[in-house]
């Protein structure tokens, strides 16, 4: 094997672990403003369907933590009331309900991550989550999810793969 055929190897083989290991924590900090210490993991993709598209972080900003949540659907503009909840149905039959933080309406490219989706509407919204929330989400697997806006709501299973990111966004925040 040649030098140039090692590198391409070595290559492909350092970008397919990187995509598959990909939860991070991308802020660690304590803002100098406000004395807050602020905890963030990478936005993750929960939903890729034809209705909508979704992704997620947790977030903890002392010791509260949030489900944050990316949303595109080809609507074009909804919104999501203060106390509107997203749901998780977990592996163990029992349900999550997070009430949604405030009022938000969508706005362009608030839904995207990255590039794709960047010109169309799209919502970021935040949902508290409390200590006992936190454990079931963390032990259990999320095998369908509701997301509840202003015109109704839209649903899907949770590919377990994504439904992993969870589990693993959540540890990640408590280390």
């Amino acid at each position: 094997m040649n030098k140039k055929t090692l590198v391409i190897l070595m290559t492909v083989m350092l970008g397919t672990t990187s995509l598959a290991f990909s939860q991070t924590l991308e802020e660690n900090k304590v803002d100098e403003f406000t004395n807050n210490k602020v905890k963030r993991t990478s936005w993750e993709a929960l939903n890729m369907t034809m209705k909508f598209t979704t992704y997620f972080r947790i977030s903890r900003i002392n010791d509260q933590d949030y489900f944050d949540l990316k949303m595109m659907k080809g609507a074009g503009v909804f919104s999501i009331d203060k106390d509107q909840e997203i749901m998780f149905k977990l592996s163990n039959g029992e349900f999550v309900k997070l009430p949604n933080l405030r009022y938000t309406v969508t706005c362009t490219g608030c839904g995207a991550k990255g590039l794709a989706g960047s010109t169309g509407q799209g919502i970021e919204v935040s949902y508290p989550i409390n200590k006992e929330q936190f454990e079931q989400l963390k032990n259990n697997i999320v095998v369908r999810d509701r997301i509840y806006t202003t015109d109704g709501y839209v649903e899907d299973d949770t590919k377990e793969k994504n439904a992993k990111k969870i589990s693993e966004a959540l540890k990640l925040i408590e280390k």
